[in-house]
């Protein structure tokens, strides 16, 4: 594309910040690899995906890892019809070579599930390890669940759960979960805590987890660490409804039909649209 077809393409687009895309593209066009990645992930977003796998893999064929693991994250998705699990396995490991974060993390991730290669869980260990020690909270997540269950290597419980802890602290909303489900139960030699629990279900909660927000909508209801607050409760319950669970709207529904036969009514009709939409 040449820089007045870009210059139209990108008013037909409505694009704003025209000046610094077209500077961009004028850097791209000059070989600055940072400026390609850029303009093809703009083309990523507009559906532009012949002129995206071609810059993107200009810029891969320069040994530029950002390059390779937008790539690889191009073929893993599927975009244009040009999956390959294969090559996404090929591109995030020479990324990951290259010291890319990121394609650590995934390239640890295709190994563990044998996805464009061979199961190897030891790979997947070595990998998660290297993307843990550059401050990649899920990769984190991951080692606590390997430790935990034993996967490429021996259960560690509580290696386990220092992974869960890192990874939370890294604000990862699934180790957040996690933490609250170890502290509910009692689980890898914690101590059960039910106001801990509460307290990181509240922090997974804001930023959206569903069952983290059922799960407090559970402590109310019944008092377990926090005094039993049947409104509070189904405060917790609608939101886990908007969220579309199905159990938090039947709880939503038992509330009010004790409590307010309209509101059950339209209560009622959520349930069945939510469980028609489960099930279609």
């Amino acid at each position: 594309m040449e820089h007045n077809q870009f210059k139209t393409w990108l008013k037909q687009h409505e694009i704003e910040h025209e000046e610094k895309w077209l500077e961009r593209f004028e850097s791209a066009f000059k070989g600055d690899e940072q400026a390609i990645v850029n303009i093809a992930l703009l083309y990523k977003e507009y559906g532009q995906y012949d002129e995206m796998y071609d810059l993107l893999d200009k810029a891969s064929k320069r040994q530029n890892s950002e390059a390779m693991y937008e790539l690889g994250n191009c073929y893993f998705e599927d975009l244009g019809e040009k999956g390959s699990e294969h090559q996404a396995f090929l591109l995030y490991k020479s990324a990951a070579q290259l010291g890319h974060r990121d394609a650590m993390n995934n390239l640890a991730d295709m190994y563990l599930n044998g996805e464009g290669t061979t199961v190897d869980e030891q790979q997947a260990l070595r990998w998660f390890k290297k993307a843990a020690q550059l401050g990649v909270a899920e990769a984190m997540f991951a080692l606590g669940m390997m430790y935990e269950q034993g996967l490429g290597t021996e259960c560690d419980e509580s290696q386990a759960f220092a992974y869960y802890s890192r990874s939370a602290e890294q604000q990862d909303v699934e180790a957040m979960y996690r933490i609250g489900m170890i502290y509910f139960s009692g689980e890898l030699g914690q101590q059960q805590d039910n106001e801990k629990a509460l307290e990181w279900f509240l922090k997974a909660s804001e930023q959206f987890h569903v069952d983290a927000t059922f799960n407090i909508g559970y402590c109310y209801e019944y008092g377990y660490g926090v005094t039993q607050d049947n409104e509070k409760a189904t405060h917790y319950y609608k939101k886990a409804s908007l969220l579309g669970d199905l159990e938090a709207t039947k709880k939503v529904l038992s509330y009010y039909e004790m409590t307010d036969a309209a509101e059950a009514s339209k209560w009622r009709e959520k349930l069945i649209v939510l469980n028609n939409d489960i099930y279609e």
